[in-house]
């Protein structure tokens, strides 16, 4: 991935990065009307890659439908249940 600081960028596009760090502004770039990047923060592009690396793991994928799937069943422990039996603080 390519690195670039900050400080060597125009005014304009710092305030759009500051935009996007602190407020979660996404910004869209066009050529000819068709879109070509999309800037997102630091934090969202993380969320993201996880994501993606969790949808990837077709064994922790098919966990986590699973838990889903025993949610809507109502097949839930409640944090009651896992202590129960344990000296509590």
């Amino acid at each position: 991935m390519k690195k670039l600081d900050l400080l060597e960028l125009p005014d304009e596009a710092r305030d759009l990065l500051r935009e996007c760090e602190v407020q979660g502004t996404r910004s869209l770039f066009e050529r000819e009307g068709r879109p070509v990047a999309v800037l997102i923060s630091y934090d969202e592009y993380l969320a993201m890659s996880e994501t993606i690396e969790i949808a990837s793991d077709s064994l922790l994928f098919a966990r986590i439908s699973g838990a889903d799937e025993d949610a809507r069943k109502g097949k839930m422990l409640l944090v009651e249940d896992l202590i129960e039996g344990q000296d509590v603080e």
